[in-house]
């Protein structure tokens, strides 16, 4: 199941296990809504939720507390909750906010690892 609205687009997976959140455009208070009601309007938790931010633009000080309202809102450790599809400046500025801790950080692509 596939569902689209201002920029964030929710897809359920691994047999319904797991909830992927794609970001389109910058994570700012523009896409606030839509990224809550992403994952808050469900009838269901998952016990993996996945941020997609591959074709995440840039994040600001309001998308960084977006992603920290999913964790509260999940419940879940690092391990369950990961940060896809990440630019290296965004991984840069998730590091500085210290979200590795919070986080499981994956690069944006293969060719990218170090």
């Amino acid at each position: 199941m596939t569902e689209q609205s201002d920029g964030v687009q929710t897809v359920v997976s691994d047999g319904g296990e797991a909830l992927t959140i794609q970001v389109t455009g910058a994570l700012d208070v523009e896409r606030y809504r839509a990224f809550r009601q992403a994952y808050s309007q469900r009838a269901r938790t998952y016990t993996r939720y996945r941020v997609d931010l591959s074709a995440c633009t840039g994040i600001d000080s309001s998308g960084l507390g977006m992603l920290l309202i999913l964790r509260d809102y999940t419940g879940l450790g690092r391990d369950a909750l990961l940060l896809s599809g990440c630019s290296p400046a965004l991984r840069q500025t998730l590091s500085y906010a210290n979200f590795e801790q919070l986080f499981t950080i994956e690069r944006h692509s293969p060719a990218d690892r170090h």
